[in-house]
């Protein structure tokens, strides 16, 4: 199986999705629950959640990989 057919499976796969959402907005929650004065809580909420976007743009990438390709070849 290609990169690009698993992380499209990946993508479609309910759980995998509801667990990167639910750790979101865990982290979401998070920040806004944080007080005043702890910038390093938020800073480190915020991380973690720029992180799961950049995989979450990874394994979106792979999946559109692809795609791309088999449109290249119809347009040539």
């Amino acid at each position: 199986m290609l990169k690009s057919e698993r992380a499209q499976l990946l993508l479609e796969d309910g759980f995998f999705t509801e667990v990167i959402n639910d750790l979101k907005n865990s982290k979401i929650s998070d920040i806004i629950s944080t007080n005043e004065g702890d910038v390093e809580a938020r800073e480190r909420a915020y991380t973690v959640i720029k992180t799961l976007d950049l995989i979450m743009g990874h394994i979106e990438s792979l999946a559109a990989d692809s795609k791309i390709k088999n449109k290249k070849w119809k347009i040539l």
